[in-house]
């Protein structure tokens, strides 16, 4: 327990601002709280249908409170026409939300418009900031205004952690789902989630035992029957426009992600943790995010250490729920915010370690243990001193000199200041690493020309069919018309794309390779004298301004004086000349044609690229060994090495020296996919589309968490009634509102849909699709069948029905033919009822031995043959394997 610090070395003054907890719910308003969400009494199914028939038509497609109260009050009295006996029903959507419970309680912080410090939602706050003097709120200059009716002009949304888990461990399968991490099997050196990193095996417990302890006595209750949940945290600020002519608007989701829900429940609409949004129009600098920060912090502080006690289904009385936080996970620059780290930036831009700028481009900078690595206590200790300092530019002196500012994680007692804070592998290895190599190194440098290796490329994806969950890139990848790529296009392009095309186009356009090696040397010589030319003219440029500067000093004293003089003397003036600024002079671009540029390529560049994507491909699994860590761990050291060589030492970025600390990584948290943020990326794109009528004042970004939250309550409630425990009409409302909003995009329910049908396939070992037709066996194909059932079910002594005479069971003639069927959550679809059969391909396993045979799924048949119950069986049209010899090839291992 050494390695974690107390909350002891953090400033007083840190403690004193946050004790008492000033954003905490009085118990009075928890326990009205709680006796608005305890249930109302059991509902007829028939009217919680209606009730969610008009929650979800409010939500999903904005039908007015007037029209949802009309449907209330015509619908039952429909029913009763038909003679129905129909129950007293609710007449008013507000009912509905508030008997459903679909009305998120939201509480919108004050903040200072100036200093952005947050305040308490309460009467006490002060109408003025007593840090900057600044009106905070819209009718705070009115004497007569009540506290209680004041509209702040800068506003902060949040919904608790507690009152989130409250009704998420409310859903059945949800809290099970939470202790499940306990009864699964685990084996030194073997990853399969975060509960296998050693963060989770060493976090402490506010009474000094480890937090998630797992001994025999807790596998079924957990620690003294309590519920103790992870999470990890996530940030990522956007902008976007909120109308043609208004400026560009800048907001920042802050959310958390609950590690104990298996991955597919983890992603789900029903289990998303958005905790607040902080407000634009701005990014917000490194310090007024950390005022932000104080209160989700204060609420992990106190679940970590007193817990809540939260009404479950295995104890509705309440069992005693704790928390503590994994990890935060962010891009480059909110990580070095979150952290309280300098800028990535900065000379020291590492989070890990002490690594120096000037080695960032040096073979030393991939070598393991070359630099001093940063250390928890170093780190609160240098965070400590940024707080006693009272000036911005104290304080920027200060960063400049540690590369460090406070963080309000450090009270967090068992917070690791450097190893709890991750750089998103998504952002540093693919929009990082896999971008920059491809397109900044690629295709910005002329290594692949428009009309010649990029329209092979572009030919090879005409070509190239890729099952549908694969997903697919844009055709004219590389060029303008292709636009922009996501994270999952170029995960797509390192491990399917690159590896099948790149040696290709190499083998098409590269000549003598000692004459290629000359000309990439020349090239990277002619860039490097080029950089060196460029960073001589800057310097002039900086010296220039500094004496036009001091001139200009001299002019204005002299103008000065001389109207002084003027005035004195009551004659004409003068007026001195103006000293304008000196333009910035752009190195001049170069005209030269790309097309007439000889080729560049290099023969070692293919062999270069695939180390990254083998890289990727190996630490992409969902289940790791430390093999296979030291394995990419040598790849990727050894890929960015060459970089250098290949390319020249200016093509290498901070993400290359952050990409070496991936294996450390997931040694702390398991494999990539527990830990990553493509989630936050796609809450993000979605509220990018939201219709916000020009809002400002943080009432957008109320607006909108008031209105995803609803959704995520509707989501769950539409998620009941889908569910086997439904009754059949529940079900089919439910698929019918699922389907209504299939085509509706841009919206937050269309995020839900998109989120739930990405993971509904998710850990389903088997299942066959609920679409089907019934036909009969074709003679050939019925004769196939029935020698290999005889084969792997002789017990059952079937028979052909055209040899009635013979002994045994006839096999019936009738089947049913099946669109697609899910094995291990991927989908395989049958080529015959399939538009693609690119999507029909599989692999199977033929023997003990691990051999697999390739072919086309060409049926997927289900016989219905009693007594022996069902046999459900593929049709598949075996490939040969290629005859190919790999040696001295790109391809060969």
């Amino acid at each position: 327990m050494s390695d974690w610090q107390s909350a002891a070395g953090v400033p007083a003054h840190k403690i004193a601002e946050n004790t008492p907890d000033p954003f905490a719910r009085a118990e009075s308003e928890k326990s009205q709280r709680s006796s608005r969400s305890a249930p109302k009494g059991p509902v007829h199914y028939g009217l919680s249908m209606l009730y969610m028939l008009v929650a979800w038509l409010h939500l999903q497609f904005h039908l007015p409170f007037r029209a949802c109260n009309v449907i209330l009050g015509v619908v039952p009295l429909i029913a009763r026409a038909f003679g129905a006996a129909v129950p007293a029903a609710l007449t008013t959507l507000n009912g509905v939300l508030d008997a459903m419970d679909l009305e998120p309680n939201v509480r919108v912080f004050p903040v200072c418009p100036r200093c952005k410090e947050v305040y308490p939602d309460g009467q006490s706050t002060p109408s003025v900031c007593p840090q900057c003097s600044t009106f905070m709120f819209k009718d705070s200059r009115d004497p007569e205004t009540p506290a209680t009716a004041r509209t702040p002009l800068l506003r902060f949304p949040t919904l608790s952690l507690e009152e989130q888990l409250t009704t998420m461990l409310a859903v059945p399968g949800v809290e099970e789902a939470c202790d499940g991490w306990r009864k699964q099997h685990r084996t030194p050196g073997t990853y399969n989630d975060n509960f296998d990193g050693k963060i989770c095996q060493e976090l402490p417990a506010f009474d000094g035992q480890p937090f998630f302890r797992n001994l025999p006595q807790d596998v079924d209750s957990g620690p003294d029957g309590e519920l103790r949940i992870g999470l990890t945290l996530g940030v990522d600020w956007f902008s976007y426009l909120r109308s043609e002519i208004a400026q560009s608007h800048t907001s920042c989701p802050i959310s958390f992600n609950l590690i104990n829900l298996p991955p597919e429940m983890r992603y789900r609409t029903s289990n998303l943790m958005p905790f607040g949004i902080m407000p634009g129009p701005k990014e917000q600098n490194p310090d007024e995010v950390q005022r932000y920060m104080r209160v989700p912090v204060n609420e992990l502080l106190r679940l970590w250490e007193h817990g809540a006690s939260i009404p479950t289904p295995s104890c509705p009385d309440g069992r005693r729920v704790r928390v503590v936080l994994v990890a935060v996970c962010c891009d480059k620059p909110a990580a070095h915010k979150m952290g309280g780290f300098g800028s990535h930036s900065h000379s020291y831009f590492c989070t890990r370690d002490w690594i120096h700028i000037s080695d960032k481009a040096t073979a030393n900078a991939f070598r393991p243990g070359e630099f001093q690595p940063r250390t928890d206590e170093d780190q609160r200790r240098r965070m400590a001193g940024y707080t006693y300092l009272g000036t911005s530019s104290a304080r920027e002196k200060y960063m400049t000199e540690h590369a460090t500012r406070w963080s309000e994680l450090a009270r967090l007692p068992y917070f690791h200041m450097v190893r709890m804070i991750v750089i998103d592998p998504m952002h540093n290895l693919l929009l990082g690493l896999v971008k920059s190599h491809f397109y900044n190194i690629w295709v910005q440098g002329k290594i692949l020309r428009p009309s010649h290796e990029l329209r092979m490329l572009h030919a090879i994806l005409a070509e190239l069919d890729m099952p549908a969950h694969f997903g697919r890139l844009p055709r004219m990848v590389g060029v303008p018309a292709g636009g922009s790529l996501t994270a999952d296009q170029w995960l797509l392009l390192a491990t399917v794309v690159a590896p099948l095309a790149i040696p290709r186009i190499w083998e098409a356009y590269m000549g003598d390779p000692d004459e290629a090696r000359a000309r990439r040397a020349a090239v990277i010589q002619s860039r490097e004298a080029k950089a060196h030319r460029l960073a001589e003219e800057k310097a002039r440029v900086r010296a220039e301004k500094e004496v036009a500067k001091k001139a200009a000093k001299v002019a204005a004293a002299a103008l000065k004086q001389a109207e002084k003089d003027a005035r004195r003397m009551t004659a004409a003036g003068t007026s001195a000349p103006k000293v304008g600024k000196r333009k910035r002079q752009e190195a001049p671009e170069d005209d030269a044609e790309v097309e007439d540029l000889p080729s560049t390529l290099h023969p070692d560049d293919p062999a270069n690229f695939l180390k990254l994507c083998e890289a990727i491909r190996v630490l992409l699994s969902p289940t790791l060994t430390d093999a296979d860590i030291n394995k990419s761990d040598g790849l990727l050291r050894e890929y960015c090495t060459e970089l250098i060589t290949l390319y020249g030492p200016d093509v290498i970025k901070p993400n290359h020296h952050y990409a070496t600390h991936t294996p450390e990584n997931i040694r702390d948290f398991g494999p990539l996919l527990g830990f990553w943020t493509f989630l936050f990326e796609r809450l993000n794109k979605v509220l990018k589309g939201y219709k916000t009528n020009n809002h400002g004042g943080g009432e957008l970004e109320v607006t909108f968490f008031r209105e995803f939250h609803r959704s995520i309550l509707t989501s769950r409630m539409v998620g009941k009634a889908a569910s086997p425990e439904a009754t059949e009409s529940q079900q089919l409302a439910a698929t019918l509102m699922f389907a209504a909003s299939d085509d509706d995009r841009g919206t937050v329910q269309a995020l839900a849909r998109e989120l739930d049908k990405a993971h509904e396939d998710d850990g389903v070992l088997f299942s066959l699709s609920p679409r089907y037709s019934k036909g009969v066996f074709q003679r050939d194909d019925y004769d196939t069948v029935l020698m290999h059932l005889s084969v792997v079910a002789p017990n059952a002594r079937l028979r052909s029905c055209l040899q009635p005479n013979a002994d045994g069971v006839p096999l019936s003639m009738t089947m049913l033919s099946f669109d697609y069927m899910i094995i291990d959550a991927l989908r395989y679809y049958a080529s015959s009822r399939a538009l693609k059969p690119v999507s029909s391909l599989v692999e199977v396993t033929v023997d003990n031995m691990g051999n697999t045979w390739v072919g086309e799924l060409l049926d997927i048949i289900h016989i219905n043959q009693a007594p022996y119950g069902v046999f459900t069986m593929g049709h598949i049209h075996w490939f040969r394997a290629l005859e190919m010899d790999l040696k001295d090839t790109v391809w060969h291992p």
